[in-house]
């Protein structure tokens, strides 16, 4: 294994070394880490084995706003500045990239004018496997994504998306199916 990488598993211990010793952080093994990633609130936040958290520009952050909230990252997905924000569930399936997005289960203000100072209800966001998401992405409350799908810069994502599709744009629509032969785990090649 190159050295950078033993300096990255190292670094990325050390970094989360006080989330180890909370009840409600699990950390899966071999993260890579540079001190970026911070996880707040009194949900429970689970990685999966080979998480890449080493983000070049802003902060990764999750935050869970109740006690019974969720955030599960799949194994071997990358967060580079994103956060993702749960009131009840945010699950990230394995081998997915986020750039600099903003996932969320809930809206901070109610979208009714007359709750408008009430948080919005929760409904849980799910992001299937080997999913990329761009930078400055907003994934809105309810949101499913299919897996192998690409999601372009600035869109933001108010209803689910098939698997195997490029979206993009505000509100975000398929802009183009993609090669269903080209799919799947391609980083041994």
């Amino acid at each position: 294994m190159p050295w950078r990488h033993v300096a990255a598993r190292a670094l990325g211990w050390v970094t989360t070394l006080p989330y180890r010793w909370r009840d409600n952080v699990h950390l899966g093994p071999r993260l890579l880490g540079n001190g970026r990633l911070r996880i707040s609130g009194p949900g429970r936040v689970e990685f999966g084995a080979d998480v890449n958290a080493w983000s070049h520009a802003e902060v990764n952050r999750l935050i869970t706003t109740r006690p019974e909230a969720v955030i599960r990252i799949g194994r071997h997905a990358r967060l580079n500045g994103c956060t993702i924000v749960a009131a009840e569930r945010v699950e990230v399936g394995a081998d997915c990239v986020l750039g600099s997005c903003e996932l969320r289960d809930h809206l901070p203000y109610s979208e009714s004018p007359v709750d408008r100072r009430r948080p919005g209800r929760a409904q849980p966001v799910v992001i299937e496997d080997n999913v990329w998401i761009g930078g400055q992405v907003s994934i809105l409350p309810g949101v499913r994504i299919g897996r192998d799908t690409v999601v372009g810069i600035h869109a933001v994502v108010f209803e689910n998306i098939p698997p195997g599709v490029i979206v993009g744009g505000n509100p975000a629509r398929v802009l183009r199916r993609l090669d269903s032969g080209a799919s799947g785990d391609n980083r041994s090649e």
